[in-house]
């Protein structure tokens, strides 16, 4: 997640370890970032996903 210069990721089962649903994933990315957790919905907020392989 990216906006404003400031950018926050979180690997995806960080979502699944802890039973979050998308919109706690994604705010939680957010506070990460050091952003408001509701940032996400605004404009100007770019998402990125990736998908890993976990060994």
């Amino acid at each position: 997640m990216r906006k404003g210069g400031r950018s926050g990721l979180l690997l995806p089962q960080v979502a699944i370890e802890w039973k979050w649903d998308r919109e706690t994933f994604l705010a939680h990315t957010c506070l990460k970032a050091g952003l408001p957790e509701n940032a996400w919905k605004g404009a100007g907020c770019s998402l990125y996903w990736f998908e890993a392989e976990v060994f």
